[in-house]
């Protein structure tokens, strides 16, 4: 079937929901840039500032647990509109921040705006497209999402140099503008509502405090060590959810998806991609801004080149999946990541800039390549009944593990300096690529056994 005989509906209906994660995720990749400035104006440090970018993950993590459930309890047009409600008020609270709590106020919803849109545009995909054309059309909506890492720094170090970082907000009021423009005619013809239970709230809390738990211990570890009384309650709250469960009839995620092997190895190494990456976007613009002594536009600007590759390359990753499957893009993608990340383990400021934002662009190329391959594997595996859940499951996982990559980031900065705390992340980035490597083989092994 031809890309063509997709109506041009869905595809402005798509475009229309990436728009409003697309400003969620512009505003978080250019307050990263923003580090050094806010740890003045708000007299902080920063392994507390951090929490812009963490709070946020944080939060579409959460956000997006609750999705499996409104896909199917609400019209995606009403989350759609919801989802921009929030992302504008956030955007607001954060220009108008008088202290570092209401700044990340502001990003908590924004954070809530993008985790409830993002499994949108691939829920579209999973309701309109042919199943033939999955791939191509999951890597077109990926794209859409994927300009704001590209374009988020070098916006945030511009707007920065010459307005301040409230202005950052203010100006990308301009997306949920444009999303409601193309989705208002759109998105009001697509509605996949189903009967279901109520929501499961003892669930979504019990799991909420998983999640925020595991992060603070791992955030307070530096200044801390251990938090004792955190991880009991993590450990408590875990089994307290699974004994929850057993007995509740009501709808959250559908964790009987973790039974399946197949389906944990490639949820693993999806999370860990955006682990390695998100931290990684995290270091190195304070890396070039600290060490190589760059401006915030040009700090900014070394991961513009690498994100708009991987960016634009995503719907051939698609096509590459929908011609070949999985197990091409996901090999190829892995051994080109672990080379990256072995010469950045090893990298010295005389390499500089050039070479730095070099080596990123084949990070990012690699990175996509898997990510995308496996991503798209995990989804396609599943029975329809199944794929709101395997999105949300997978989305939620990546996010979290994306702000925990974020979390180490800063953590490895604040321990060993910048230069080495880049250096130690990029040879936990090796130990990534090989895990992910086995697990992958792993996956292709079973499904060979299978048929």
């Amino acid at each position: 079937m031809d890309d063509k005989r997709v109506p041009i509906k869905t595809v402005l209906a798509i475009i229309a929901v990436a728009l409003v994660s697309f400003s969620g995720i512009m505003a978080e990749t250019s307050m990263n840039v923003t580090f050094t400035t806010l740890a003045q104006t708000f007299g902080s440090n920063l392994n507390t500032i951090q929490w812009v970018t963490a709070g946020y993950l944080l939060a579409v993590t959460i956000a997006i647990t609750t999705s499996a459930y409104t896909t199917k309890r609400f019209s995606i047009r009403a989350v759609w509109l919801v989802s921009i409600l929030l992302f504008i008020v956030g955007s607001l609270v954060g220009a108008c921040a008088l202290n570092l709590p209401m700044l990340i106020l502001g990003r908590v919803l924004e954070g809530t705006a993008s985790g409830i849109a993002m499994p949108l545009s691939f829920n579209i995909v999973i309701y309109t497209v042919p199943s033939e054309r999955i791939g191509t059309w999951l890597g077109f909506s990926s794209l859409v999402v994927s300009l704001a890492p590209s374009f988020g720094p070098s916006y945030g170090g511009l707007i920065l140099d010459h307005f301040g970082w409230r202005a950052i907000f203010i100006i990308l009021l301009i997306a949920p503008a444009l999303s409601l423009m193309m989705g208002w005619q759109t998105i009001n013809h697509i509605d996949n509502r189903s009967k279901t239970s109520g929501f499961d709230w003892g669930a979504f809390s019990l799991f909420a405090i998983i999640l925020m738990t595991s992060l603070l211990l791992v955030n307070q570890f530096e200044q801390h060590g251990f938090n004792w009384p955190l991880g009991i309650l993590m450990v408590v709250a875990i089994v307290a959810l699974v004994w929850h469960y057993q007995h509740s009839r009501k709808s959250f995620l559908n964790f009987t998806l973790f039974r399946q092997g197949r389906f944990l190895a490639l949820l693993v190494p999806v999370a860990l991609y955006m682990f390695s990456m998100l931290g990684l976007n995290l270091i190195i613009p304070t890396l070039a801004e600290n060490e190589l002594h760059t401006s915030s536009f040009i700090a900014g600007f070394a991961l513009l080149p690498g994100a708009l590759t991987g960016a634009l390359l995503n719907p051939y990753f698609g096509r590459m999946y929908d011609h070949r499957g999985g197990k091409l893009p996901m090999y190829l993608g892995n051994w080109i990541l672990l080379g990256a990340v072995s010469i950045m383990a090893t990298f010295k400021l005389q390499w500089g800039l050039s070479f730095l934002i070099g080596i990123y662009i084949v990070y990012i190329i690699g990175r996509n390549m898997a990510y995308f391959g496996a991503q798209t594997a995990a989804i396609d595996d599943q029975p329809p009944v199944n794929q709101s859940d395997a999105t949300a499951i997978i989305q939620t996982f990546q996010m979290f593990m994306g702000s925990m990559g974020t979390t180490v980031g800063a953590l490895f900065q604040t321990q060993f300096g910048i230069l080495n705390g880049f250096k130690t992340f990029s040879c936990f980035s090796i130990g990534i690529a090989v895990v992910n490597g086995l697990l992958m083989w792993g996956y292709y092994r079973s499904k060979k056994r299978s048929r």
